[in-house]
């Protein structure tokens, strides 16, 4: 039986599907993909970018991930275009094609979407490739086996995270370089307290399924001790971080995970192993949360829980951004907003649905707060539909298997269980536009999909050896092409931070037009370069640079409608008494909530203080 018909015939893929290879046959070599999937999993929420870079938190968390992904996926295409035992055993399941299609079909979007920015379709666009290219390798050549090892590590991080968070919180922090400078904040180096919820549950879930399955299996036998008891230790610590989080969310979404990983368990252990082990946990979360509430911040999060309770109108201070993301939706329902556009379209679209819902709060955000509404918004109709039945074919075909009876591995029962957690999280949060998060979602699909999912159908099939190697080399020159575009970002953010460290007008103007050639922060530049223009400006009191740089900072503001620059531009406009320009900006104001009087603006007290205090 041939390859192709072996994809076509099979239903579910057999148990060592993509599992065990000869090394001949393997897309990435063995100790290359393990030392850089290891290493891009577990270290971004470790690290921050510092004061050397302009981009203070994120870059350097992009650069462990996208490197790493972008030498996997390189290799892994010229190791698909040039030997042919990668190419005989390669499967581009239809989940991946799928996903692929998506890739393809965004790319031309800017021909029919309203893409104001390019720089940020561009980063996004190559986030979503290698996404899918990530996706293939983990399908086709990670060995399971160090699943064990990976979640080891996600749980040492978390519990890292939750230390440096404590320091955080007693503003000890600036004794470690190496600690993100937040004093008062507990969020670790995740930057956010979401995302840091979110980061130790993805590690306490991890660590649930150590404690419960490990050693269980027939090769172990029963496991006790110094294993057993470092995983309870690391799943302790994190559990201690996902209270002081106070993440409403990220509670929530480990709860689910729990929920379905013991039940998915209790399939293949039987429900008495499973409950004592289940026991254990509750205990421990129990005991946690009372500590919290004694030495912690759990009287906040309870307080949290009793806001939610008393306001759940609100669905927890989402109702306006969500009446916002309705009325975007419904301004560009079919060609969407653009990829990564939902931003510059929030302040415009949130004008509109301030008309019809004059009592909702005037906020600003990057995101719809739910991952589902936001891909609808920036891809359309099509794009949101599609995700939907991807999503829905999944779900059908993993309760077909359970009814069945068809087990899963303990790989694929940690894989589905994860899915629920990201997922649920998802509906609430923006996992997926964090790469640190989203690579690990890519991980549980393509773990769980060997499983869950048909291995293929025939019009999955790739029948031609030249499409193969089209496809290969298609990927690897995607993936090189990304990485010059991340590596001359990365050297476009070092310019700007020059820029802003020098006293210097002429060589700040200079650093600052040399970085605007750089694709990936050519926006930063342009906005940066405006400010210099106002600043200059003062300093030397020339008229001509203020309205240079006020004309650049406008034009800069229609491309990327923002409320920073909102608020600056309605300033300036006032005291430059230019009341056209002013109006133009002021219209994104809550409706009736101002007026413009000898070309000045005027708010309310109430209004002052939260449109220019706030921001």
């Amino acid at each position: 039986m041939s390859r192709l018909s072996e994809i076509a015939g099979s239903k579910v893929p057999q148990k060592d599907t993509c599992h065990f290879r000869p090394e001949s046959g393997r897309i990435v070599p063995e100790p290359v993909a393990t030392v850089l999937i290891l290493f891009m999993l577990s270290a971004p929420n470790l690290v921050f970018s510092g004061a050397f870079w302009f981009e203070t938190l994120h870059l350097m968390k992009w650069a462990t991930v996208f490197v790493p992904a972008g030498v996997l996926v390189a290799v892994a295409g010229a190791r698909i275009a040039f030997i042919e035992d990668v190419r005989n055993s390669f499967v581009l399941d239809p989940f991946g094609t799928v996903w692929l299609f998506l890739v393809l079909f965004l790319v031309l979007q800017p021909l029919w979407a309203p893409v104001t920015s390019m720089p940020t379709f561009t980063r996004e666009w190559f986030f979503f490739a290698s996404l899918w290219g990530f996706y293939t390798v983990i399908y086709n050549g990670f060995d399971s086996r160090r699943l064990y090892l990976l979640l080891w590590l996600a749980a040492l991080a978390g519990a890292v995270n939750v230390l440096f968070a404590e320091l955080q919180i007693r503003e000890m922090h600036h004794l470690f370089p190496f600690i993100y400078p937040t004093p008062g904040k507990y969020i670790g180096n995740t930057g956010q307290q979401n995302m840091f919820g979110l980061w130790v549950a993805i590690a306490m879930l991890g660590s649930s399924w150590l404690f419960m399955r490990v050693g269980t299996d027939e090769e172990g036998g029963e496991k006790k001790g110094a294993a057993v008891a470092a995983s309870l230790l690391l799943f302790t610590v994190n559990a201690w971080g996902i209270w002081n989080s106070t993440s409403r969310s990220a509670v929530l979404s480990y709860a689910l995970g729990l929920f379905v990983l013991s039940l998915l368990l209790v399939r293949s252990m039987g429900a008495r192993k499973v409950l004592i082990r289940l026991a254990v946990i509750i205990a421990i979360l129990a005991v946690t949360f009372s500590g919290t509430l004694l030495f912690g911040r759990g009287n906040a999060f309870v307080m949290k829980i009793v806001q939610m309770v008393e306001h759940f109108q609100t669905l927890g201070k989402r109702d306006s951004i969500w009446l916002t993301t309705a009325e975007m939706f419904r301004m560009h329902p079919v060609s969407g907003v653009g990829l990564g556009h939902y931003k510059w379209n929030y302040l415009e679209a949130q004008r509109r649905m301030l008309e019809k819902h004059p009592g909702m709060k005037w906020q600003y955000t990057y995101w719809a707060h739910s991952e589902v509404f936001q891909w609808f918004c920036e891809t359309g109709i099509f794009g949101g539909l599609i995700l939907a039945a991807l999503g829905a074919w999944w779900l059908k075909c993993l309760f077909s298997r359970l009814k069945r009876g068809d087990p899963l591995s303990p790989e694929g029962i940690w894989a589905s269980s994860f899915l629920f957690l990201i997922w649920f999280n998802a509906l609430w949060t923006r996992p997926f536009h964090r790469a640190e998060d989203a690579l690990w979602m890519v991980l549980a699909f393509g773990l769980a999909n060997r499983e869950v999912l048909p291995s293929g159908f025939s019009w999955t099939e790739i029948r031609k050896d030249w499409i193969l190697r089209g496809l290969g080399l298609t990927m690897c020159a995607v993936a090189v092409a990304g990485l010059l575009f991340f590596a001359r970002g990365m050297g476009g953010d070092r310019l700007l931070r020059r820029a802003h460290t020098t006293v210097d007008a002429a060589e700040q103007r200079q650093l600052i037009e040399k970085a605007e050639g750089r694709l990936m922060v050519r926006d930063i530049a342009q906005r940066e370069l405006a400010y210099h223009y106002i600043r200059t400006a003062r300093e030397q009191k020339k008229g001509e640079l203020l309205a240079e740089g006020l004309m650049r900072l406008h034009q800069h503001f229609r491309q990327q409608p923002h409320s920073r620059e909102l608020v600056r531009l309605m300033a300036w406009y006032s005291d430059v008494r230019e009341p056209y320009l002013l109006e133009s900006v002021a219209r994104y104001l809550r409706p009736g909530s101002y007026s413009i009087r000898d070309g000045q603006l005027l708010l309310s007290s109430e209004d002052l203080g939260f449109f220019f205090g706030s921001n």
